[in-house]
């Protein structure tokens, strides 16, 4: 965590000290007034429906030691302690992100690894912590704190005692990530791979991909990327780095790859890590090739790293699970329920769909708005009903005005009309889940707006009451 005088801060947010003294020692940040403890900064962020700088006076009474603001009221400025300091900047935010790039550059010496890519950000990044784990002291991004704000906060939690730090790298557009990386100065980039998410603020898969390459362009000849070696664009990409490259995949030649692979359905997957001079059988606790990829970019990272192959399959033992993120669990009736309402793009359904394919009994697919696809949302939503009727579905289950492009797609390739049903609402859609029972596998998924886990809630109530 951040350990300073109030002074330093001050000098490296570009700040003026109106208040307080700069040899106030300050152990900590928080941006939430509700969180802070004794000797903690607060920094005033605000947003649309915010203000942090109502909340500076709670945040000293709370103990804080210091406090970054645009402005601050004359009774605050009277009221404070005398050593309590206030640090007044012209935003907060870049005072936020200023402080985080110096304490990175400060106090970070380690490898720090920035995970982006279309679809398996999150998954990626907590494998590739929990395989590194296995030999170092790891500081990862908590849940989806992968934007301007949660970065800058994550980088903060650095302490002397982490060797190596893995942050996810979120994007809505252009040069986002290259504002990311100049505050969190990667060592290491992964990029997943390259699709549609974002499609309706880019507007081409190319566009994208220049948008996912800031990462690589902010990579040191010293550094090393880690792509996908399958992906068509994570190819051309490469071509643009600057740093040496590793590939990860299964059908093409790379790097890292994985072989003689053996999907269980809800038991997991089963393959071959083959490194270069050494090759290791391992089993993944979830279905599914997409995960097989992820598992992979986690293992070249430890590969480069110079971790064992034997000590890094250790960490993947406890398969680090996320909330609405590929859960799986009994459901009503005893169904599996198989919950990754999280998010959506056309390339996460489709895996999700494949993976549905794999399990035993009965399949049924409540899918929701893929959001963010501009003028090619329809034919997107069709596409993906088109490939869901050819997964063996007994049900398809729809919500929202895009998702009925599912449904129709779906019925277009052949899905019988009577196993297909289109829904306005969460409810109505669980009405069609009511004579479910055990031996049936049923998937949620849809954009985080969709709100699918609201279709299994609803389920749960007319069930169980």
């Amino acid at each position: 965590m951040l350990v300073a005088m109030a002074g330093e801060i001050c000098t490296a947010v570009q700040g003026r000290l109106v208040g307080g003294e700069g040899t106030t020692p300050v152990r900590g940040v928080s941006t939430d007034s509700r969180s802070i403890k004794p000797g903690m900064l607060f920094i005033a962020l605000k947003g649309e429906r915010f203000d942090g700088h109502d909340f500076i006076g709670m945040a000293l009474a709370g103990g804080a030691a210091a406090a970054i603001g645009e402005h601050f009221p004359p009774e605050i400025v009277a009221g404070r302690q005398p050593a309590q300091a206030l640090i007044q900047v012209d935003d907060t935010l870049q005072a936020l992100q200023r402080l985080a790039a110096y304490h990175r550059q400060k106090n970070f010496t380690g490898p720090l690894i920035a995970v982006t890519g279309s679809s398996g950000k999150t998954t990626t990044k907590n494998l590739v912590a929990a395989v590194l784990s296995t030999g170092m002291k790891v500081l990862k991004t908590p849940g989806n704190f992968n934007n301007e704000i949660g970065l800058p906060l994550t980088l903060l939690s650095l302490s002397p005692e982490h060797e190596a730090a893995v942050v996810e790298m979120a994007m809505r557009g252009p040069g986002e990530i290259a504002a990311l990386c100049a505050i969190a100065r990667p060592t290491m980039g992964i990029i997943t791979n390259i699709g549609t998410a974002h499609l309706e603020r880019l507007g081409s898969v190319a566009n994208i991909a220049a948008a996912k390459g800031e990462l690589l362009a902010a990579l040191s000849p010293g550094g090393v990327a880690i792509l996908n070696g399958d992906d068509e664009w994570c190819r051309k990409l490469a071509a643009t780095c600057r740093c040496r490259v590793i590939f990860y995949g299964i059908k093409s030649e790379a790097d890292v790859m994985a072989r003689d692979i053996t999907v269980l359905g809800a038991q997991g997957t089963i393959f071959t890590a083959v490194f270069p001079g050494a090759e290791i059988r391992l089993q993944i606790p979830v279905p599914g090739l997409h995960n097989v990829y992820d598992t992979l970019a986690a293992l070249a990272t430890g590969y480069i790293l110079s971790l064992a192959p034997g000590t890094m399959t250790a960490g993947l033992k406890n398969w680090p699970a996320e909330n609405l993120r590929q859960e799986l669990r009994t459901g009503p009736g005893g169904c599996l329920v198989f919950n990754d309402a999280y998010n959506a793009n056309p390339e996460s359904m489709q895996a999700a769909l494949q993976v549905l394919a794999t399990m035993p009994g009965r399949k049924v697919a409540v899918l929701g708005d893929m959001r963010e696809l501009g003028p090619a949302a329809p034919a997107l939503h069709r596409e993906i009903g088109r490939f869901a009727a050819g997964t063996g579905l007994f049900r398809l289950v729809t919500v929202g005005e895009l998702a009925r492009e599912i449904a129709a797609g779906a019925i277009a390739a052949g899905m019988p009309p009577g196993q297909v049903f289109s829904c306005a609402s969460h409810r109505e859609a669980a009405g069609h889940l009511r004579d479910l029972g055990a031996g049936d596998v049923v998937l949620f998924k849809g954009s985080r707006l969709a709100g699918m886990e609201q279709v299994l809630a609803a389920w749960e109530v007319e069930v169980n009451g």
